[in-house]
């Protein structure tokens, strides 16, 4: 009775590996025609210094304590080769395949990686991979994409995608990683402060009448200064911009994201998207509280008698965009996430620092024991 084990990143790696799990187990179970067991377990792995997760070193040592036949590890760490996204690795010798979330891209995950993990597993125990040209029924897919096979080593297999749209698959899988809207609850006091402040123009004529004349491409931009203004900021104040010299200290190894300038580009990408789509959510939670505000404060017909004509719901829509904008910007340039943890979840140059520290911590405990 065959034993996979799924080793998962905290986060959408292990959220998706837990909903995947029973599908993955029915579908070895028919494809093979064994009792399989599929286990998932949370775990994070050490980035060492040349910017790379050591899984085949360890893979046995990690079986062997489980008692797992085979390893796959998800992780939500983007990985190069050659310049092209990794979407995974397998060493036959090993038993152990090491998969990276984010080549899978931004839509059908699970699905994805429902195929994915049956078709590791069935690798693995068949001991045979995708250039085997005696029997296609062990082949690795890799849906939605086309890709490009490595072998730099007996029972070795590096797997990359060579779609024309590949980087953009590797970015948005990042950002789909990141997900955005758990950082609203780090953003709970910035909304508090925003909305109060935005609401004081709910009771000012001159908001109003100032509502009314603008058009709607001049609120548009308003509203697209404040959501960059916040972003911005937020991005700033905690040090989550990446500097080409400080993913060059870290050390950029072949099956890191590429070369140090890549490397930074692609993480400060994928964090800029985050924040900002965190922010264009946060505004929008200010103008739906900030719209309902108007609507049960203000009396039609008085603003009817400042505006001049007819009012309708257009214009306490336009008034509390108006509204919106100017709390998000006057009210929460001060403010701050919440929670260090949760920033650390939603973006990669976090992520991959705790990695590394995870690293210097576990080389400081095998020299205090030796």
């Amino acid at each position: 009775m065959p034993t996979v084990g799924i080793m998962a990143d905290p986060g959408l790696p292990e959220s998706v590996c837990r909903r995947a799990r029973d599908a993955v187990e029915q579908r070895l179970d028919d494809a093979d025609g064994e009792d399989w067991t599929v286990v998932v377990e949370r775990g994070a792995l050490p980035l060492d210094p040349d910017g790379d997760i050591r899984l085949m070193g360890s893979a046995g040592a990690l079986s062997a304590e489980r008692d797992w036949d085979y390893l796959v590890y998800v992780t939500d760490l983007p990985r190069t080769y050659d310049g092209q996204p990794l979407a995974y690795e397998l060493d036959r010798g090993t038993g152990a395949a090491l998969l990276s979330l984010p080549a899978f891209g931004l839509w059908r995950l699970t699905a994805r990686l429902r195929t994915m993990l049956t078709d590791l597993a069935l690798t693995l125990h068949r001991r045979q991979g995708p250039e085997d040209e005696g029997d296609r029924s062990g082949e690795v897919r890799t849906p939605g994409v086309r890709t490009a096979h490595h072998a730099p080593g007996d029972g070795d297999l590096l797997v990359t995608l060579d779609s024309r749209f590949s980087a953009l698959r590797l970015w948005a899988g990042m950002v789909r990683n990141n997900r955005p809207g758990r950082l609203l609850k780090a953003l709970s006091t910035c909304i508090a402060t925003a909305a109060a402040a935005g609401a004081f123009g709910i009771f000012y004529s001159s908001i109003w009448n100032m509502s009314d004349v603008l058009p709607t491409r001049r609120l548009v931009l308003i509203s697209i200064v404040a959501v960059l203004t916040l972003s911005t900021w937020l991005i700033v104040r905690n040090g989550l911009w990446t500097r080409r010299s400080t993913v060059e200290q870290a050390g950029a190894g072949r099956l890191g994201v590429g070369s140090a300038s890549n490397q930074a580009a692609l993480d400060n990408a994928a964090t800029v998207t985050t924040v900002v789509l965190s922010v264009a959510l946060m505004y929008a939670v200010i103008y739906l509280v900030l719209f309902a505000g108007a609507l049960a404060i203000v009396d039609s017909g008085y603003l009817e008698s400042q505006l001049g004509h007819p009012v309708g719901l257009g214009d306490y829509a336009a008034l509390s965009w108006l509204a919106a904008s100017l709390g998000t910007m006057a009210g929460s340039l001060g403010s701050n996430f919440d929670s260090d943890d949760d920033i650390r979840e939603a973006t990669y140059s976090r992520r991959a620092h705790q990695r590394r520290l995870l690293y210097e911590e576990g080389n400081k405990d095998s020299h205090t024991g030796g």
